[in-house]
């Protein structure tokens, strides 16, 4: 499979790590695991998307992130974290590589250049979170939820016009930071410009390249 993490490793190192994975598959709507729970596993997606979910006790839960074919998650236990930060739910039929921290780690003592793969990942990490708090600080709160709309666009494929996403209002105002009235209207006056449908649990778009230029 293709993943821009695996890309740093010989093709010998990625079969190596690859060879160590097993293969579990998630139905649309199942958990992967939840906050809290013991875990000593990395994921790295390989089907389907899913939502990177906190909190949502006795609310709705604020969505992280939105992972697609190719990313990863879970990757703190490799670090030695005993516990789950954060749930996660798959949105779609999902299947992921599941990479044991034993099996990583005894990997790592056989070929440590296995290592640029963890260093990749939490790379990206670093990268997305100081992206997020500098448009949190100086892009303004309808641009962000247009640009949320268009990555979760590029995300499920949905460049063409009337590809669904399994994707909530709630969800696209937790991800933008913004607050779901904002985000309500942002998308009400999208609707009204021929940009993008709404119906119950899904969003479809309509007008990429008119996402793209309010995202700007």
């Amino acid at each position: 499979m293709r993943s821009r993490f695996l890309d740093v490793l010989a093709g010998d190192q990625q079969r190596l790590l690859l060879g160590r994975c097993t293969r579990a598959r998630y139905r649309s709507g199942a958990f992967v695991f939840h906050a809290g729970e013991a875990g000593d596993t990395l994921h790295l997606i390989a089907k389907g998307r899913v939502a990177i979910q906190a909190g949502g006790w006795g609310a709705e839960p604020v969505t992280l992130a939105i992972l697609g074919s190719g990313e990863v998650f879970g990757e703190l236990s490799l670090l030695g974290e005993p516990r789950r930060t954060a749930t996660v739910k798959a949105l779609e039929p999902t299947e992921t590589l599941i990479l044991r921290s034993a099996d990583f780690h005894q990997l790592r003592a056989d070929e440590p250049k296995v290592n640029d793969f963890l260093i990749g990942i939490l790379t990206a990490q670093i990268r997305r979170l100081t992206q997020q708090v500098v448009e949190n600080a100086e892009v303004p709160a309808a641009t962000r939820v247009y640009r949320q709309l268009l990555k979760m666009a590029e995300i499920f494929g949905a460049t063409e016009p009337g590809r669904d996403m399994p994707v909530t209002q709630d969800q696209v105002a937790s991800m933008a930071s913004v607050g779901l009235r904002l985000t309500n209207k942002v998308i009400a006056d999208a609707r009204t410009a021929g940009l993008l449908a709404t119906g119950r649990g899904r969003i479809t778009v309509l007008d990429y390249q008119g996402l793209s230029r309010r995202a700007r």
